[in-house]
C-alpha cells in the first residue's frame, strides 16, 4: 500500500525506462510536461500518465509483448516507428501522430483507446494482426494515409468515433471481424469501409461524403446494417459482391451513382429508404438474390430499381416511386415478384420486363406514371389482385412473343389502351375490370383469353382485335362505351361465349375481313347495330339473345356470311336482317320479331337469306324486302 502512494505520487523520473526500472507490476508512472525521446520495452503491467495540460510527449517507439499490460493517459506519442503491441494497450485521452508507415502494429494482441486521437500516419493508423482485438471509442482518426484501421484475420470495434481524410477508412479482409456504433465516416478518397472475406456490423453509423464508395463487400463478406445512414458519395454508395447484406431501417441518399448495388450476391434490406441517386437506386445483377421488405425507393434520376443478369429480387410492402426513367427494370433472364407494394409516380414507365424476364405482382399498385403502367418485351408478367390505374400511357404494353396473365384486377383511367399487344403475345385475364379507357388492343397474331371480366365505359372502343389475332371471351360484359363495343379486323378471329355487351354508342361488334362465333350470348340496347359484319367476314350465332338497336340489328357486306342457330332477335328500332353485296345468310330455329320497323329481313345487291323452321314476324306483316337479284327463301313457306 505504501509503495503504491510513493509510486503514485513520487514516480515522476527523468527518463521512462528509468522508470520502468524502477517499477513493479501494478504501478502508475507519472511524466513531466515535456518531451521524451526514447524508445523502450514495457516488461511489466504498468500505467503511463501524462501532464494533465496535455503537454507530455513521447517521441519513439515501444514494444509491449505478449501477456503484459500497458496503459496510457494523457500522452501525446511520436511513433518514430509503429509501435508493436503482442500483449494489451489501452490508451486514455492519447494523440498518437506521426509522419511513419503505421502508428500501431498489434500482432495476436489487443488494444483498447478512448478520447484518442490517431493522425498523420503515412499509411495505415492502426493495423490489427492475426487474432488481435481493437476497441475504440469517442476515437478520432484523421489524415492517415491509406487508411485508418487495418484489421486481418483479427476483431475490431468502434463506437462514437470519428473518421476521415484517408484513402479508405476501415479495410477488414482474412476472416475478420469489425463492428461500428454511431460513428462517422467522411471525406475519404476511395472507399469508407471495405471488407473482404469478413464480417461487418453496424448501428447507427452516418458514412457520408466519400470520393469513392461507401461500403463495399467482396468475396464471401457479410454486411449488417442497422439504422445506417450512407450519403452522397461520387461511386455507389452500397456494393455487395459474392456477399451477403442485412440492413433494417437504412437510409441511403443522394449518391452520384446508385445507392445499393447487389452482384452474385444476396441480401435483405427492411424498412430502409434509398433515394436521389443519378443512377438506379437498387440494383441486383448477376444472379443476385434480393428481398425488400417495408422499403421506400424514391425521387432517383434514372431507374428505382434494376433487376438484370438472372437475378431475384422479392418485394414486401415497399413502394417506389417518383423516378425519372423506368421504375423498375428486370431483364436479362431475371425475376421479380411483389406483394403490397407500390409502383407510383414515375416520370416514365413503371415496370419493365424484357429478355426471358418474368414479374409477379400479388395486391399491388402501379398508378400514375407518366407512360405505361408495364412494358414487357419477350418477358412474362403475372399481376393478380393489382389496381393499375391513371396512367398517362398503357396499363400494360406486351410485345414480341410475350406471356401476360391478369387476374382479379382493376384497370381505370389509363389514357392509352388497358392492355395493348403486339406480335405473337399471348394473354390471360379472368375475374378483373377495365373501366374509363380503351380496354384491349391486340395487333399482329396475339391471343387473348378472357373470363368473368367486365369492360365498360371507355370513351374509345373498348376492345380491338387485328392482324391475325385471336380472342376468346367467357362469361364476360362489355358495355357502356362511347364509341364501338368490339372491332375484329384483318383476318382476325373473336368467340364469347356466355358474355354480354351493351349500351355502346357505335356498333357493339364489328367485324371487318375476319370471323367472329357467339354462343349463349346476348347483344343489346345498342344506339346504332349490334353487329356490322363486311369484308369477307364470317360470323356463326348460336343460343344467343340480340334485342333493341336503333339502326340494323345485324349488317351484313362486301361477300360477307353469317349463320344463325337458335337466336333471338327481337325489338329493334330498324331491321333484323340486312345483307348487302354479294353476302350470304342461314337462319335456323330462331326467332326474328320486330313491331317497329316494316322489313324484319332484307337482303341487296346480290345476296342471299335462307331461313329454316324461324319465326319471323311483325305487326306490319311485310317481313322480307330484296332487290338487285337478291333472294330471301323461307323454306316454311
Amino acid at each position: 500500500m505504501f509503495r503504491s502512494l510513493y509510486n503514485l505520487f513520487f514516480s515522476k523520473l527523468n527518463t521512462i525506462k528509468g522508470s520502468l526500472a524502477k517499477a513493479d507490476n501494478g504501478d502508475v508512472i507519472r511524466l513531466y510536461p515535456k518531451k521524451y525521446k526514447e524508445s523502450f520495452q514495457i516488461d511489466k503491467d504498468v500505467t503511463i500518465v501524462g501532464d494533465e495540460s496535455g503537454q507530455t510527449v513521447i517521441e519513439g517507439m515501444f514494444v509491449i509483448p505478449k501477456n503484459i499490460r500497458a496503459t496510457f493517459q494523457n500522452l501525446t506519442i511520436s511513433p518514430t516507428a509503429h509501435l508493436y503491441i503482442e500483449g494489451e494497450a489501452v490508451f486514455e485521452n492519447c494523440t498518437i501522430k506521426k509522419n511513419t508507415n503505421v502508428l500501431i502494429t498489434v500482432n495476436g494482441g489487443y488494444i483498447k483507446a478512448v478520447h484518442s486521437n490517431f493522425q498523420k500516419a503515412k499509411e495505415v493508423a492502426v493495423a490489427l494482426l492475426n487474432n488481435s482485438n481493437g476497441v475504440f471509442t469517442h476515437c478520432n482518426f484523421h489524415h492517415n494515409g491509406k487508411m485508418h484501421l487495418f484489421v486481418k484475420n483479427s476483431k475490431a470495434f468502434l463506437e462514437s468515433c470519428e473518421c476521415s481524410n484517408a484513402l479508405k477508412g476501415l479495410w477488414i479482409t482474412d476472416q475478420s471481424f469489425a463492428q461500428t456504433k454511431k460513428s462517422h465516416f467522411t471525406r475519404h478518397e476511395d472507399t469508407q469501409i471495405f471488407a473482404e472475406n469478413s464480417t461487418y456490423f453496424d448501428f447507427q453509423s452516418f458514412i457520408e461524403r466519400s470520393d469513392g464508395f461507401g461500403i463495399v463487400a467482396k468475396n464471401e463478406s457479410e454486411v449488417n446494417l442497422h439504422s445506417t445512414v450512407l450519403f452522397s458519395h461520387v461511386s455507389t454508395q452500397l456494393v455487395i459482391d459474392k456477399s451477403r447484406l442485412n440492413g433494417k431501417q437504412c437510409l441511403i441518399q443522394c449518391g452520384n451513382e446508385s445507392g445499393v448495388v447487389l452482384q452474385e450476391g444476396e441480401g435483405l434490406l427492411s424498412q430502409c429508404e434509398i433515394s436521389s441517386h443519378q443512377k438506379s437506386n437498387v440494383q441486383a445483377s448477376k444472379k443476385s438474390l434480393l428481398h425488400l421488405e417495408h422499403c421506400e425507393i424514391h425521387s432517383g434520376y434514372d431507374n428505382g430499381l434494376v433487376i438484370n443478369k438472372e437475378s431475384i429480387v422479392n418485394c414486401s410492402k415497399t413502394m417506389i416511386k417518383d423516378h425519372l426513367s423506368t421504375q423498375v427494370v428486370i431483364t436479362d433472364k431475371s425475376q421479380c415478384s411483389m406483394k403490397e407494394s407500390s409502383i407510383i409516380n414515375g416520370r416514365h414507365v413503371g415496370i419493365g420486363v424484357e429478355r426471358k424476364s418474368e414479374c409477379m405482382l400479388l395486391e399491388c399498385q402501379v398508378i400514375q406514371n407518366n407512360n405505361s403502367a408495364f412494358n414487357v418485351d419477350r418477358g412474362v408478367l403475372r399481376v393478380y389482385r393489382c389496381d393499375i390505374s391513371e396512367n398517362n400511357g398503357n396499363g400494360i404494353l406486351a410485345i414480341n412473343h410475350s406471356e401476360v396473365e391478369v387476374e382479379a384486377c382493376r384497370f381505370f383511367g389509363n389514357h392509352m389502351p388497358h392492355l395493348a399487344s403486339k406480335t405473337k403475345v399471348k394473354i390471360h385475364i379472368s375475374n378483373s375490370d377495365f373501366h374509363h379507357g380503351k380496354s384491349i388492343f391486340l395487333l399482329h397474331r396475339c391471343e387473348i383469353h378472357a373470363v368473368h371480366s367486365r369492360f365498360h365505359d371507355s370513351m374509345n372502343i373498348q376492345i380491338e382485335i387485328t392482324e391475325h389475332s385471336t380472342a376468346n371471351f367467357e362469361h364476360c360484359k362489355i358495355y357502356n362505351g362511347k364509341s364501338y363495343g368490339i372491332k375484329v379486323l384483318k383476318n382476325s378471329h373473336l368467340s364469347l361465349y356466355h358474355s354480354q355487351i351493351h349500351h355502346h354508342e357505335l356498333a357493339q361488334i364489328v367485324v371487318n375481313d375476319s370471323s367472329v362465333i357467339l354462343n349463349n350470348s346476348e347483344i343489346y340496347k345498342g344506339k346504332r347495330n349490334a353487329l356490322f359484319i363486311q369484308n369477307h367476314s364470317e360470323v356463326f350465332i348460336q343460343e344467343s339473345f340480340i334485342s333493341k338497336h336503333l339502326q340494323a340489328q345485324i349488317w351484313i357486306d362486301h361477300e360477307s356470311s353469317l349463320e344463325l342457330l337458335s337466336v333471338q332477335l327481337t325489338d329493334g328500332k330498324h331491321s333484323d336482317l340486312h345483307a348487302q353485296n354479294q353476302s350470304k345468310v342461314y337462319v335456323e330455329n330462331s326467332i326474328i320479331r320486330n313491331d317497329q320497323y316494316r322489313y324484319n329481313v332484307q337482303a341487296l345487291n346480290n345476296s342471299k337469306i335462307e331461313i329454316v323452321n324461324t319465326i319471323v314476324e311483325n305487326k306490319y306483316g311485310d317481313v322480307y324486302y330484296s332487290e338487285n337479284n337478291s333472294s330471301i327463301n323461307n323454306s316454311d313457306y
